[in-house]
C-alpha cells in the first residue's frame, strides 16, 4: 500500500493553496501531469519548497524522508531540460531514464516514484542501477545520471568518461560542480536546494529552462 507521504508528492492533479490558508492547506499541494510545476510551487511558497524538510502538514504531521523528496527532485529536473533529438528518442516506450552510479542512498524511493508516476499517468521513468563505478562502464544510456557521494573520488573520471554526452549529471556533493557535474543538490538551512554548472550543460548540448536557473541558489557561468 502506498504511504500517505508518497501520495502527497505525486498524484493526478495539481492544487496550489492561496497564501491566506497556506498553513492549513499546505498538505494538499499535489504534483500534476505537467512537470509537477515546481516553479509555481516555489513562487507561492507552497509545500515542497517552503516548509522544513523534516515535517509537513498532511492530515496529521507526516515525516517525508529526505530521499523521497530528492527522488521527486530528480524527476522534476527531467521536465526542465531540453535534450537533443537523438537523446529524446533513446527510450522506445517514451520513458525518461534515471541512472544511479555508486552506492544508492535512495532506498526504495526511486521505485516508489516510478510506481506513482505510472499510476498517475505522467511521463514514465525507468531506473538503472550501475553499481560501483568501473572505468569501462557505459553511463551514457540514461537521460539523468545521479552520481552518489560514495563516488566522490571518481567524479572527474565519471564526467570525463561521458565525453560531453547529453546526460544531465546530478549529485549531492558540493564538489561535484568543480569536477564538471551539472547539478548539485545542497542543504540550505533545513531545505534541499540546488546549484548549477551551466557551461557543463551547454557542452553536453542540454538546454536548461530559465526558471530552473533562476531558482538555483548558485549558477556557475
Amino acid at each position: 500500500m502506498r504511504s500517505p507521504e508518497r501520495n502527497l508528492l505525486i498524484t493526478d492533479k495539481v492544487s496550489l493553496p492561496c497564501p491566506e490558508d497556506r498553513a492549513a492547506r499546505a498538505g494538499y499541494v499535489q504534483f500534476g501531469r505537467l512537470a509537477i510545476l515546481f516553479v509555481f510551487l516555489i513562487s507561492l511558497f507552497s509545500f515542497v519548497w517552503a516548509v522544513p524538510l523534516q515535517k509537513v502538514s498532511y492530515a496529521q504531521q507526516q515525516v517525508v524522508k529526505e530521499y523521497e523528496l530528492k527522488a521527486v527532485y530528480l524527476y522534476n529536473f527531467l521536465q526542465f531540460v531540453q535534450w537533443p533529438q537523438s537523446k529524446r528518442m533513446l527510450s522506445k516506450d517514451g520513458a525518461m531514464v534515471i541512472g544511479v552510479v555508486g552506492e544508492s542512498p535512495f532506498g526504495d524511493a526511486l521505485e516508489d516514484l516510478q510506481a506513482d508516476v505510472r499510476t498517475s499517468g505522467m511521463k514514465p521513468v525507468r531506473i538503472i542501477y550501475y553499481g560501483v563505478y568501473q572505468e569501462d562502464m557505459d553511463l551514457g544510456s540514461c537521460h539523468l545520471l545521479f552520481v552518489s557521494a560514495s563516488e566522490r573520488r571518481n567524479f572527474r573520471k565519471i564526467i570525463s568518461g561521458l565525453k560531453d554526452a547529453p546526460v544531465l549529471t546530478v549529485s549531492e556533493h558540493e564538489n561535484f560542480l568543480a569536477s564538471g557535474g551539472m547539478i548539485a543538490m545542497v542543504q540550505s538551512g533545513d531545505k534541499v536546494r540546488w546549484m548549477i554548472n551551466r557551461p557543463a550543460a551547454d557542452r553536453a548540448g542540454l538546454r536548461l529552462n530559465a526558471q530552473l536557473l533562476s531558482i538555483a541558489v548558485k549558477v556557475l557561468d
